[in-house]
């Protein structure tokens, strides 16, 4: 299996607030929409799925922000 952590780039910048979904497929997505609707995050912004490593029914999306 792909150690999929290395594509993960952790920002020094304090002003970065990275945030990441770790769940079943369909919550993830559903999470990333309601944010979107919410108006929250655009939901483009955020990573493709990527699979949980040693955690076969789970994937996980990052999203890096700018905080004012």
């Amino acid at each position: 299996m792909t150690d999929h952590t290395s594509l993960i780039q952790i920002n020094p910048d304090p002003r970065i607030l990275t945030l990441l979904v770790i769940g079943a497929e369909d919550n993830v997505k559903a999470h990333i929409l309601r944010q979107h609707t919410l108006g929250v995050t655009d939901a483009g912004l955020w990573s493709k799925p990527m699979p949980v490593p040693n955690c076969a029914d789970k994937v996980m999306c990052v999203l890096n922000r700018i905080l004012a």
